[in-house]
Parts: structure tokens; sequence; C-alpha cells
């Protein structure tokens, strides 16, 4: 196959702009561990003819890339780690200035410093703790991705989140903590807060319980808002608005504890979350419910069913089918 025809068709299949077929066998030629360096260096020139700025789509497609290798590791029943960690790693590289890993592409062979990236993905209906090197806390939400410098090297503690986790991060007033989302990035030195940084929302919110966050929404480049305690900030990229609100910090953070928490949430973030809460896909009509915010709270040992008859006694003229993992709203 020839290099040329490797790269596009690498671009189209994480596009999915192939044939279910050709898709199949694209994917099973991928995985396989025969011509990794033809496969790997095809990577290389499409990502470098990608921005190096980590974006909404980059947010998707590692999303993606994780998906489709959980989904790969079930099938095969045999470990594939090592060589997918190393697609993993090309495909991470425009990421890689961000976090200032240094990394190298000789003429014969193209070199990862991988091991200087760790990354931690939840998959939906799933949640994880995790403690950073520098002894900060971590609670990832369903359907989210952290990726961070192993060894925090560098003068700051540098990480990337596509989707939602609450920090309790450690003190260093040395090394400023700096989380990056497509929309928006917080810095803070020693405090716990919530962000909420799902790349197929129209919002990104920022919430503060403890000391203090400096957040720096991408609406201009000199744009950033000091957070004091229960203070939260949601920054609409769509509509390209900032709202600043007060809000009971503790409330919105109980989703670590299982709960499921909507606060003036618009009914397709309601969706959204509910997707990634109970590993389901939920079909409906989107303008139908459009321009309404709804306020609910379900207890951790509330399930799938027990929400959907709480909203269809909310919303008038709601109904629903559930069929295996599939929810159809009408």
């Amino acid at each position: 196959m020839g290099k040329r025809n490797i790269h596009i068709l690498i671009e189209k299949f994480f596009e999915n702009d192939l044939s279910p077929e050709i898709q199949k066998k694209f994917h099973a030629w991928l995985l396989d561990r025969n011509f990794q360096e033809e496969k790997e260096k095809a990577m290389v020139t499409l990502w470098e003819e990608k921005s190096a700025v980590a974006n909404e789509s980059t947010f998707q497609e590692l999303s993606r890339l994780h998906k489709r290798i959980e989904a790969s590791d079930r099938m095969l029943h045999k470990p594939i780690g090592l060589y997918i960690k190393r697609i993993a790693a090309i495909l991470l590289l425009p990421l890689l200035g961000a976090f200032g890993t240094y990394y190298y592409l000789t003429k014969v062979n193209p070199v990862v410093e991988e091991a200087q990236l760790k990354e931690c993905f939840v998959a939906n209906g799933e949640q994880k703790q995790v403690k950073l090197p520098d002894g900060t806390k971590v609670w990832l939400n369903s359907g989210s991705l952290l990726v961070y410098d192993k060894h925090f090297r560098g003068k700051r503690r540098l990480l990337f989140l596509n989707g939602e986790a609450r920090f309790q991060v450690a003190k260093d007033p040395t090394k400023p903590f700096l989380v990056k989302t497509a929309h928006m990035t917080v810095k803070a030195l020693g405090t716990v807060f919530n962000l909420n940084a799902y790349s197929d929302q129209d919002v990104t919110i920022a919430t503060l319980e403890e000391g203090k966050i400096q957040v720096y929404p991408c609406l201009k480049q000199d744009t950033s808002l000091i957070l004091s305690p229960d203070e939260q900030i949601i920054y609409n990229h769509r509509l390209e608005t900032l709202a600043l609100n007060t809000v009971d910090a503790g409330r919105v953070m109980q989703w670590t504890d299982g709960y499921l928490i909507f606060q003036t949430a618009s009914f397709d973030q309601i969706v959204k979350t509910i997707e990634r809460k109970f590993d389901v896909t939920i079909n409906y009509e989107t303008e139908r419910f459009a321009g309404r915010s709804f306020t609910m709270k379900f207890n951790p040992d509330e399930g799938l069913k027990q929400v959907l008859e709480v909203m269809k006694e909310m919303i008038k003229g709601l109904n629903y089918k559930i069929k295996e993992d599939k929810v159809y709203i009408n």
C-alpha cells in the first residue's frame, strides 16, 4: 500500500468516511503489528498537517480512539497494549507542545517519548479517582479523558481535560496548576474545583469549592476572571457568552458520590449526561425540547428507568421506550 494511500485511508478512517466493510478491514489492518513503521509515519504526516493547537476536533478523535481500543481489546482477548500505546502516542502529537513534552522524529523512525505522557480514560457508565504525581486528587466522571505529563516536569503542572473532573489540588506556590480544555483554561495553586468540559456540549462550566482559581475562557485573548468559593462561571462557546453565578459548590460536586444533578440544564445537556451515566444512546427530536431548562436531582441508587419516569412526569407529552442500550424519546 502506497504511503499516500495509507495517509488518506487513516484520515478517512478516523473521520468515519469509509464504508462499514472497508472500516472493518482497515481497522483490523491498523491493529496488525505488521508494517508498523509505515503506519506510524503516515499518522505523523497526517497530524503534522493538522493544527498543533488542541481543539474540539482533537478531543473527539482522542475519545473515539480510546473507545476503539477498548472494543479491540475485548474482541481480540490478547494483549495489544504496546503497539496501541505507540499509535495513541502519535495521535497525541498535537498536544505534546502544549504539555511541554519533548519529542523528535528522525528521518528513519519516528520516536515519541510517550513515557512522559499519562492518559486516564473513563468509559461511559463508570467513574474513576486518580492521584497525580504531585499528590493532587482527581475524580473523573463518565466519558472523560485526562492527559498530563507523568512527572510534571517544568515550571507548571499542565493537564488536558475533555469531560468532567473534580480537582483537589496539592499546594505548590512555585508550580502553578493549569487545566486546559477546548474552550477554557483554569489556573490554581491549592484549591478544590470542578470543571465540566465535554467536547459535545455548548458550554464549559467551572465551579469553585475552596480557595481561588483564575479562569481564562477562549472568548478574548486577555479575558480572565478570578472565582471565589461557591462561584461558577459558564462559558457558552456557541453564543460566545459568559455568566457568573453564585451556587452551592458542594451540591454541584455530588456527582462524585453517584448523584445525578441538573441545575437549570437544557434538555440536550440532560440527554448527553444520561447517555454517559448509563452508557446508552438516546434518540429524540432536538427542536421539540429546545429553549427549556430543568432542575433535577437523582440519588445514586436510582436507575435509568426511574430517571426517565421522573422526566416523563415533569415534561408534558414526553414518552419513552427502552430497547437494550437505546432509548427512544418522543
